[in-house]
Formats: structure tokens, C-alpha cells, sequence
């Protein structure tokens, strides 16, 4: 990954499945986890399956990355993203 300044683009994206199967899950988790852009995946309760946090060197890449990556996962209905202005709190361990 291409940082910017040192510091890559941070994107959040929330992800709902089509399905909930098992093979679905077990799929979309399997392909989530090779993709080096996503530095962290949580299975969450609410509106979304999955929360992403994603990163990269600007929103072009994003955009890539969530067209010919993040999009075409096994029983991905929805993706919503969420660009960081600021942070104001990291846990860095």
C-alpha cells in the first residue's frame, strides 16, 4: 500500500450480508481476511454484519479497492463507507 505523507486514508465501511448461511459467513470471512487493505474486520450487532477498517493511500484506491474487492466477496448485499476526517483517539497496541 501507497501511504500518503506517511499516513494511509482510513475508511470505515460497513458491510451486510445477502444471506446469513453458514458457508456464506465462512466465505465472506475467508475472503475478507486475505485482503491486505483491511486492518481490521469486527462482527458486530445493528445495522451492518461487519465493520472494516480499512486503509489506504486515497479515496481513488478506495474506490478500487471497494469496485473490484471489497464488492465482489461472497453474499455481499451492501457496503457503506465512512471516510475519517480526523482522529482524535487511536489504540495503537
Amino acid at each position: 500500500m501507497h501511504e500518503r505523507g506517511g499516513v494511509p486514508e482510513r475508511v470505515f465501511a460497513g458491510v451486510r450480508l445477502v444471506r446469513h448461511t453458514r458457508a456464506d459467513v465462512v466465505a465472506f470471512e475467508r475472503g475478507v481476511t486475505q485482503l491486505p487493505e483491511v486492518a481490521a474486520c469486527h462482527h458486530i450487532t445493528g445495522n451492518f454484519d461487519y465493520l472494516l477498517q480499512v486503509e489506504v493511500a486515497d479515496l481513488p484506491a478506495y474506490e478500487n479497492f471497494h469496485a473490484n474487492q471489497l464488492a465482489t466477496l461472497p453474499a455481499v448485499a451492501t457496503v457503506t463507507s465512512y471516510v475519517t476526517m480526523k482522529t482524535l483517539t487511536a489504540d495503537t497496541t
